[in-house]
Order: C-alpha cells, then structure tokens, then sequence
C-alpha cells in the first residue's frame, strides 16, 4: 500500500515538474538597450534602475539582459549607440537625458523608449503630451528650469555677500540658462558660461576665477554629470563654492546641491518598463514629473573653503556629507 501511494505521489510529482520545467526553458530573456552618460555600470542611477528591476522579479541573465551603452558624456555618441541598439533588436530602450532620448526616437519607431530624465518631452516632441504620450515613447519628465531661482537662494543664504555668480551650462545641447528677475531680486549679477566640450571646462573655471564671481552654478547636463569629480576639484582649486543641481556632484565634493534625487527616479523608471515588458503600451502611459527634491551639503568642501554653513541650512538639508 505504501509502495503504491509513493508511486502515485512521485507521478504527481513528475506531471507538475515537467511542465514547470518547461515553462522555465521556454521563458523570453528581454533585451533592454540602455543608453548611459556615466561611463559603467557602477553609478548611483544605474544600480538604483537594476534594485527597481529586481522587486518586479526582473533579474539579470534570467529572464532580462541589459545591453549598457555608454556615451561618455558626450552625446553626439548617442546616434551610434542608438543604432547599435536597433541593431541587437533589443525589446526597449531605456535612455538617460534629452541626448540619448533625441538619437533613440531618431533610430526607431517601433521599439518602445523609456526616458529616465528629459527637460521639457512635450517642447522637444518626445512626447504628444504629458498625459497622452502616444507614439512608443513615454517616461519621467526632468525639472531644469524650475529649480533654478530656488538653487540661487539657498547659494545666496550660504553666501549672503556674494554678489556675483557664473553659471556653467553644456553649450552644444541647452539653452543659455534664464533667471534674471530672481537674480535681481537678490541684488545678484549672473555671468553665463557656456562650455561645448570636455576640453573647455578648464577653461570655463578660468573665466569664472577671471570675471571674480564669488560662486558658481552647474546643471545636470550629461558632459557635467560624467566628469564632476573634476568639476567639483576644480571648483575647489579656484576656491569657487559651487552650487549644483543634484547629489551626485556634492558626493564628488561641490559644496552644496539642490534638486531632484535622480537615483529614484531610475528607480520610477523600472517601473514603466516592467509595465511595458508585461503588454503595456507607452502610449497609453502617461509621463511622470516626480517631485522628490533634497538639499545637499558638504562639510568638508566647506572647511576647505573656508566657509561656515549657516545652522538653519544644515537643519533643512537632507544630507550632510562629512
């Protein structure tokens, strides 16, 4: 009687593993082409994208493989790596700033596009709209322009004397940045500094230390982003305080940081991929513009500039780095 029912359980047993079995050998590895600025896998964005992949069940060599390619922060990269992502017939596209999100929609039509950061999708025609994105594109809006004149008081709080600022922005894919109400409205003069290249940032701190501002600003474009230790030495080097406009720039040692948590929003944009990757169409999804913002400040860059933080800045920030 034993023998007959260990036989009856190990049929049982047999007729749910071999289908299960089979199911395992027969489930799709999707391809995602993931159009990066940072040079490896090893940032912040990335790794908080492949944790935001992980709690959906998306695991990497199981059932996703993830083709990461770098422009260097240099976009004019982009249309080659886009390209090259059409051509592996990768499933989606994730991109990573309006560059990469510019040379993705121009190399296809059909594959699905998430943009983890673009400023402005519906001016720039990523996007039909927020709400209604239509085409095979969607993702999370980037906040720029908005942030701006906040980024300019806390500076101006930090450094009540300061009088003059330069502002270091990419040449080759932004618009001089705007301000000037806010500015006057803080008895503060801007000096924009427009840089093109790698090879110019060197040369834009020197006009900087030149024209005797007394700090500087930089934004999240892609060529800043990839080389901001050497922003944030640099910085250091001219005695500049510089005011940036995400966290990532302070950990690499700018004095103090005001914007968005960009790791989080990567981590939003496993999201839409996961939604995508289960039958959802971009179209139908609609844009986020996430509002997760944190004041950042370095205290040690402040000791090597010799500059004391007032208490009711250290009191609102959301990190202090040490």
């Amino acid at each position: 009687m034993n023998r007959r029912r260990n036989v009856l359980i190990a049929l049982v047993v047999f007729a749910v593993a071999v289908p299960l079995a089979s199911f395992a050998q027969q489930q799709k590895l999707y391809r995602i082409g993931y159009l990066a600025n940072d040079p490896d896998r090893s940032s912040p964005t990335f790794q908080a994208f492949i944790e935001g992949l992980r709690e959906f069940g998306w695991i990497e060599g199981r059932n996703i493989d993830i083709h990461y390619l770098t422009s260097n922060g240099r976009d004019e990269r982009f249309t080659e790596l886009a390209a090259e992502a059409v051509r592996d017939n990768v499933d989606l596209i994730v991109t990573t700033g309006s560059g990469s999100t510019r040379a993705a929609i121009a190399s296809t039509d059909r594959i699905p596009i998430v943009f983890g950061s673009a400023a402005n999708p519906v001016e720039q025609k990523f996007v039909a709209s927020l709400a209604r994105p239509g085409g095979n594109v969607t993702g999370l809006a980037l906040l720029l322009q908005e942030l701006g004149p906040k980024r300019l008081e806390l500076l101006k709080e930090i450094l009540p004397r300061a009088t003059r600022i330069g502002r270091l922005y990419q040449a080759n894919v932004a618009t001089a940045p705007t301000g000037g109400d806010e500015a006057q409205a803080l008895r503060i003069t801007l000096l924009n500094i427009p840089t093109a290249s790698v090879d110019d940032i060197e040369a834009a701190f020197a006009t900087a230390a030149r024209n005797k501002v007394d700090a500087i600003t930089v934004q999240s474009d892609s060529m800043f982003v990839v080389n901001r230790s050497k922003i944030a030495a640099l910085a250091i080097k001219h005695r500049l305080p510089m005011m940036c406009a995400d966290g990532r720039f302070t950990e690499a040692g700018a004095l103090a940081s005001y914007g968005e948590n960009f790791a989080s929003r990567y981590r939003r944009a496993a999201i839409y991929v996961d939604k995508i990757l289960r039958g959802a169409k971009p179209a139908d999804l609609p844009v986020e513009q996430p509002a997760i913002f944190e004041l950042v400040i370095n205290l040690k860059t402040a000791q090597a500039l010799r500059i004391t933080i007032p208490k009711e800045i250290l009191l609102r920030a959301d990190r202090i780095i040490k």
